[in-house]
């Protein structure tokens, strides 16, 4: 064996000995390094921009889906060239849960654990209101756990009003509406009025106790996504020992932040899955729900809208 000897990396020069302290340190770095670092953000990462001509079942699982109430709509997009479009009509009936549901969930192998951090967003609108029948049922996307339950976080649209609540372990809380800032809600419950509130349904189920820890944005008041699209992002973290987080953001700017128990404790297993479409009480009427740019992230800026425009 021969090696060449190069001029100024002779054994013992300064030089030889800064080639070989290079040489340890980038050996270092790799031992120090774990070797699920450089998968890890992969992991979390799904994304879908809805342009392909059907939907691509890789990501998403429609087992919640009637037959003719999906499509991929290139007349209808936040931007590219399509949006995923989900129906529901006043005479569907899923027998399962005696309602009506039509809705994309994440796929079982792209499924994150429940308490992994990750980002979400996606744009989404809604376009044909059902007839608001009071404080029916009617949720059009969230976070679900492995239960028969509710969504451990949920975007609901009763009557015709956007707001988001999210299960603190036995509790439920609201989050925020479309119709005015929730902060004063749950006194005005426990006072026994619903005043600017009477979209909301099963009060009793709010007025447990909860460790969240709650703020506000400066403008903690959701757009209407009836008619016109709205940009959502979320950060979720599930946590039932009181290690749990949540951001909302809309078009852009801080809604509310949560941190506490989030989470419900009756589960099946270890996953969590997004959900996003139609799952309502029987009610009269169509509707059809929009969703385009979906990123999920390890990150805020993997998954913001202005990143992807």
């Amino acid at each position: 064996m021969s090696f060449i000897r190069h001029p100024g990396l002779e054994p013992g020069s300064r030089n030889w000995l800064k080639a070989a302290m290079t040489g340890v340190a980038v050996v270092l770095s790799l031992l120090v390094i774990p070797p699920h670092a450089a998968c890890a953000a992969s992991h979390i990462e799904l994304r879908d921009n809805f342009e392909a001509a059907s939907l691509d079942l890789s990501r998403w699982s429609l087992k919640r889906m009637k037959q003719k109430r999906h499509w991929i709509d290139a007349n209808v997009y936040r931007n590219g060239k399509g949006a995923l479009a989900i129906r529901v009509q006043g005479n569907d009936l899923d027998l399962a849960c005696r309602c009506q549901q039509n809705e994309v969930r994440e796929a079982a192998d792209r499924r994150l654990k429940f308490g992994e951090d990750a980002w979400y967003a996606f744009s989404f609108m809604i376009s044909g209101k059902a007839a608001p029948a009071g404080k029916q049922r009617w949720v059009i996307g969230g976070w679900k756990q492995e239960t028969n339950g509710s969504a451990f976080m949920a975007q609901r649209y009763d009557h015709g009003v956007f707001h988001i609540t999210l299960e603190s372990g036995d509790t439920r809380v609201l989050l925020a509406s479309a119709r005015q800032d929730a902060k004063g809600f749950l006194d005005l419950l426990k006072s026994g009025s619903q005043e600017g509130f009477g979209f909301v349904g099963d009060t009793k189920r709010y007025q447990g106790a909860s460790d969240l820890k709650i703020e506000y944005g400066a403008d903690p008041v959701l757009p209407d996504p009836g008619g016109d699209w709205v940009d959502m992002m979320y950060r979720v973290r599930g946590g039932l020992a009181g290690d749990g987080l949540v951001e909302v953001y809309a078009n852009g700017k801080l809604v509310v932040r949560a941190t506490g128990t989030v989470g419900v404790r009756q589960v099946g297993g270890p996953t969590q899955y997004f959900k996003m479409g139609h799952n309502r009480a029987p009610m009269p009427g169509a509707a059809t729900l929009y969703m385009d740019n979906f990123r999920r992230g390890a990150t805020r800026d993997a998954v913001e809208f202005r990143a992807v425009q």
